[in-house]
C-alpha cells in the first residue's frame, strides 16, 4: 500500500455530522474518531462569559430564542443544544477535548474576554485564535502576543501574503478554492507558516488538500478521513 501524507484533522465544530455541533458531546466525539483538533466558535455572554457557539442568535442550533450577547451564561446554560447538551463555556471545551483547539472569534468583544481568561487560567499552547478578521487578529496579536493566530480566508492574494507578516500568523486557513494554487502554496512555506484548508468535504476534497501539501485539514467528517485516505498511515 502507498503511504500517503496525512494531514491533521480538525474536527468542525467537533463531529457535527455524529453530534450536535459546538457542544461537549460534539467535542468528545471528535476525540473517538482519532481527530486531531477540533475547530470551535467564542461569543460573549451578557455577563461576560466566553461561550462556544457559532451563529449570534442562539435560535438556530438552541430551543430558545435570542442574541447571545443578550443571555446570560445561566440563560443559555438552561438551553438545549440538542440531545440534551448545552452551550458549553470555552474552558469547559478545553477541558473535555485534549487535543489541538482552533478558537475561531467570532465577536469582536470575546478579545479582551480572552485576555482576561488567559491572565487567569493561561490558555494552554495547543489553542490558536483565528478569525476572517484581520483586526480582530490585530487586536488578538496586541493583548494576546503569546498565543498563535490564524487568519482564515476564502481566498488567496498578495493581502492574505501581506497579513501573514504584519500579524505574526502561525497558520492561513484558506477555503479551497482556485486562488489557493501550488504557487500560494510555496509562498506561505517561504513565510514560515502552516495552512489548514477547508472544507474537506469528501473524499475529492481531501485528495485535492493532500495534493496541495496541506498541514491541516477541517472537515464536518473527522471519522471518515483515513477511509478517505485509503487506510494511509501517517508520514
Amino acid at each position: 500500500m502507498t503511504t500517503v501524507r496525512r494531514p491533521l484533522v480538525y474536527g468542525h465544530r467537533g463531529s457535527r455530522e455524529e453530534a450536535p455541533e459546538n457542544t461537549l458531546r460534539s467535542f468528545r466525539r471528535a476525540q473517538e474518531v482519532g481527530a486531531d483538533g477540533v475547530e470551535l466558535d467564542v461569543r460573549v455572554s451578557r455577563d461576560g462569559r466566553l461561550v462556544v457557539i457559532h451563529d449570534a442568535t442562539v435560535d438556530r442550533t438552541t430551543n430558545g430564542t435570542g442574541e447571545v450577547h443578550d443571555l446570560t451564561r445561566a440563560q443559555m446554560a438552561a438551553l438545549d443544544a440538542g440531545e440534551g447538551e448545552g452551550i458549553p463555556t470555552l474552558t469547559e471545551a478545553l477541558d473535555a477535548f485534549p487535543g489541538l483547539v482552533q478558537v475561531e472569534i467570532k465577536a469582536a468583544a470575546a478579545v479582551p474576554a480572552l485576555a482576561e481568561l488567559d491572565r487567569s487560567d493561561a490558555l494552554p499552547d495547543r489553542v490558536v485564535l483565528t478569525s476572517f478578521h484581520r483586526d480582530v487578529l490585530a487586536h488578538a496579536a496586541e493583548l494576546l502576543p503569546r498565543v498563535r493566530r490564524g487568519l482564515i480566508t476564502h481566498r488567496c492574494d498578495d493581502s492574505v501574503l501581506a497579513a501573514v507578516t504584519d500579524l505574526e500568523l502561525s497558520w492561513v486557513c484558506p477555503e479551497l478554492d482556485p486562488s489557493l494554487t501550488a504557487g500560494m502554496m510555496a509562498q506561505f512555506r517561504d513565510r514560515g507558516v502552516k495552512v489548514d484548508i477547508w472544507p474537506a468535504a469528501d473524499r475529492d476534497h481531501l485528495g485535492r488538500c493532500v495534493a496541495l501539501g496541506a498541514d491541516a485539514v477541517t472537515t464536518d467528517h473527522p471519522g471518515l478521513i483515513d477511509a478517505w485516505l485509503g487506510g494511509a498511515e501517517r508520514a
